[in-house]
């Protein structure tokens, strides 16, 4: 009777340690995030749409990247940065002439 009830045992333990195992969490997902969500509904300046070619603030070509601009005495002026835009909109006046107008 003894041997009976033990080979009845091992389906229950095979069917329960197969239960445990499909029942564990899976591996975390890796996922690779390319470029910045923000990047793609920034606006994108380019040189045709200002009227300096450096950037008054900090004398930077333009032509290396717009980041943001200012309309400032009918003009609109190109940033490398929003640091050189929020400097050059402090004392505007005394950075016009750095701007290089073309």
């Amino acid at each position: 009777m003894k041997n009976i009830k033990r080979k009845s045992l091992y389906p229950i333990l095979l069917f329960t340690g197969i239960m445990v195992a499909c029942n564990q969490p899976a591996e975390p997902k890796t996922i690779t995030v390319v470029g910045n969500h923000a990047d793609s509904v920034k606006p994108k300046y380019t040189q045709a749409m200002v009227d300096n070619r450096k950037d008054p603030s900090c004398g930077m070509p333009v032509s290396a990247g717009i980041e943001d601009t200012a309309h400032y005495g009918g003009k609109v002026y190109g940033f490398c940065s929003v640091e050189c835009k929020n400097q050059f909109l402090k004392n505007p006046e005394a950075l016009v002439k750095n701007a290089d107008l073309k």
